[in-house]
């Protein structure tokens, strides 16, 4: 008797299918929680879980374990797309510390620094807190 090996391709098909899904639904879940970790916008979850299965797809031999670097990358390539967001984060202050490579200031005012100052500044003009005025 024969041995049919249609059963057996088909089975094997089934198998690929069923590895793509769970591979598939492991990038998304591990996006998804790469986000939440990093506190992205909610409303950028899904597109950012779409480009991270590609990237995974495509770089299969990356090792990759929560990288923030991954989101800065994505919104690198792609945040051009989302006019409404300045950064895919939702802590996100523009404010370049005193040590960013970014910063063109020589000295970065605190916003207390800059409260302080202004008092400072009132008091002086006001004739207050200088002991040389007359």
């Amino acid at each position: 008797m024969l041995d049919n090996p249609l059963p057996d391709q088909v089975m094997a098909e089934m198998d690929k299918i069923a590895h793509a899904r769970n591979f598939e639904e492991k990038c998304r879940d591990d996006a998804k929680e790469l986000c939440e970790d990093n506190y992205v916008f909610d409303s950028l979850i899904e597109h950012f879980q779409d480009w991270y299965f590609l990237y995974r797809v495509d770089h299969p031999e990356d090792q990759l374990d929560g990288d923030k670097d991954l989101i800065d990358s994505w919104w690198d390539e792609e945040g051009d797309l989302y006019d409404d967001y300045i950064s895919p984060y939702e802590d996100y202050d523009p404010t370049p510390n005193g040590d960013s490579p970014y910063s063109d200031a020589e000295y970065i005012i605190t916003p207390e620094e800059r409260n302080r100052m202004a008092f400072e500044s009132k008091r002086e003009s006001h004739g207050r807190g200088n002991p040389f005025n007359w």
